[in-house]
């Protein structure tokens, strides 16, 4: 009972869909990482467990000798804590340069990574999504970025159309406090 108990109260709290799968996504095929890092803000997310309550979030994105990408996030918790994290993001495979695999280093921990369109200089939309089998569940990752705090409604409803043209779920997509 508790199982169940646990698991439902972590489902409340991510972005749940009953379906078995997730969408198929296409990535933006011409994708430049030197003119997307830099710093973004995340204007608009959907509901995710670990940003719960979280204000003022951002991400720095930097280029690595390597090819990879340097990726420092933070925000202000639940707690009103300042909280950052950092990890490294790479291309999944060259010929969808604009899908990466995140791996963050304290807690240990990886996520996907999709930019499915971007124009370097206004917006982002980011998307990741799992399934949960068990459960015939899917979780999904969304967010919104942007190169100021704030992003315009035509484009919040323009990038709501993109996921919701491709079979994601908008309705738990909110606003990012960004009062900092």
């Amino acid at each position: 009972m508790q199982i169940f108990a646990l698991t439902f109260v972590v489902l409340s709290l991510v972005s749940t869909s009953f379906a078995k799968e997730c969408p198929k996504i296409v990535t933006q095929k011409v994708f430049d990482v030197t003119k997307y890092v830099g710093l973004w803000y995340e204007a608009y997310r959907s509901d995710i467990i670990f940003e719960v309550g979280s204000r003022c979030v951002n991400a720095t994105y930097s280029p690595n000798p390597d090819g990879s990408v340097a990726v420092w996030n933070q925000a202000v918790n639940l707690l009103d804590e300042y909280t950052s994290i950092r990890g490294t993001a790479r291309v999944k495979n060259a010929s969808e340069p604009a899908a990466f695999v995140v791996t963050f280093d304290n807690p240990i921990q990886k996520g996907d990574y999709n930019v499915l369109t971007t124009n370097y200089d206004d917006y982002a939309l980011v998307y990741a999504c799992r399934t949960v089998p068990i459960l015939d569940v899917k979780l999904e990752f969304i967010w919104f970025l942007s190169r100021k705090k704030t992003m315009s409604p035509g484009t919040v409803n323009e990038l709501k159309k993109i996921l919701s043209d491709m079979g994601a779920d908008v309705n738990s997509i909110t606003q990012t406090e960004q009062n900092c």
